[in-house]
């Protein structure tokens, strides 16, 4: 792999799981709003109970099986080391380079597909390379709600 390569791989690495972890936060906040307002309007008696209930359980459940503020939380430690390989990598040579890119790929964690070709367009225009790659609406949407939506 030529240095060109893993710099391209670092940086491609880095803004995914940037966007994972500002996507992932969001989810999280997005139910956890959600759970504390519908459950005061239970204690208000302001929507029907059982309904209600019903979303709670169902939202509680996918917050606990998901654990998107774990993802986020995960995803943000992933992001830091790649930027900070990022900032080093010109006082590495290609040997180091690849050796702490291979440790760090030996550990990544899985993302949102849908995550993957904003951070990639983001890494080409972070690196000024020629990008031909278009997002579909709904990537371009995810990569909206995850703070990046590369042009």
């Amino acid at each position: 792999m030529s240095r060109s390569d893993m710099i391209f791989n670092i940086t491609y690495s880095y803004y995914l799981n940037e966007m994972q972890s500002r996507f992932s936060g969001r989810i999280d906040k997005f139910i956890s709003i959600v759970l504390f307002v519908l459950g005061g309007s239970v204690l208000a008696s302001l929507l029907n109970v059982i309904f209600v209930g019903s979303v709670v359980s169902i939202l509680s459940a996918i917050q606990f099986f998901y654990q998107f503020g774990k993802q986020s939380s995960v995803s943000d430690e992933r992001a830091k080391k790649y930027l900070s390989l990022m900032h080093h990598e010109s006082r590495l040579t290609d040997d180091e380079l690849h050796s702490q890119l291979d440790e760090l790929l030996k550990t990544d964690t899985p993302v949102f597909g849908f995550l993957e070709n904003p951070a990639y367009k983001r890494a080409s225009i972070k690196l000024d390379l020629v990008d031909e790659t278009k997002l579909s609406w709904a990537e371009s949407i995810f990569a909206w709600l995850a703070g990046d939506l590369p042009k």
